[in-house]
């Protein structure tokens, strides 16, 4: 019995390491929920019957969280339940057509890696049917302006994450948002 019993305390130790060791960075990320009414403009990349401001634009978002696309592009304002919270949040829509994304832009809560809550720009980009990079449909990436004292940040900053097509974060760091190709560059962060 004392063999076994050792061997089960170090089966349990044992797994308890691996579970440690494979922590991914994104427990240090900033956290931004990608409901399901929002990856279904992915496949459906078309303003609701109840949008407003249908125009077309080549950009969409504010300051550091803004983005151009590659030509003027289909816009859009539309009130959607975006982070599956049980309350419609009126965000912007772009789709950039040729780019197969659509961009998606709100004022909005997030979630700092400390647990949180605060509200800052949020810019969104779903990878739509027939994209360029032949991603998963409703992967994507989103960013977060950061101000200064936000998430116990020493400076104001971009910060973000890739996720695949359930919402969930797969790569997460520092941002910078590339105009030339619609896209987003993230130095993923070190764990903690």
């Amino acid at each position: 019995m004392n063999k076994t019993s050792a061997f089960l305390g170090m089966m349990v130790l044992m797994v308890f390491c691996i579970l440690a060791a494979a922590q991914s960075p994104q427990q240090t990320a900033i956290k931004v929920i990608v409901g399901g009414q929002l990856t279904a403009k992915a496949t459906t990349p078309t303003p609701g019957t109840k949008a407003k401001g249908i125009s077309q634009k080549e950009s969409i978002g504010k300051g550091k969280t803004s983005i151009t696309a590659s030509q003027p592009s289909s816009f859009w304002s539309e009130e959607l339940d975006v982070d599956a919270d049980g309350t419609v949040e009126t965000s912007d829509f772009l789709y950039d057509a040729q780019r197969g994304v659509v961009y998606a832009y709100r004022e909005d809560d997030f979630t700092c890696p400390n647990g949180q809550s605060e509200t800052g720009s949020i810019l969104m980009a779903l990878y739509a049917t027939g994209n360029n990079d032949a991603e998963p449909v409703g992967s994507g990436w989103y960013v977060v302006n950061v101000d200064e004292g936000q998430c116990a940040a020493e400076e104001a900053a971009l910060y973000g994450c890739r996720f695949d097509a359930n919402g969930n974060p797969t790569e997460c760091g520092a941002a910078t948002l590339n105009n030339a190709t619609g896209e987003v560059d993230i130095a993923v962060l070190a764990e903690q």
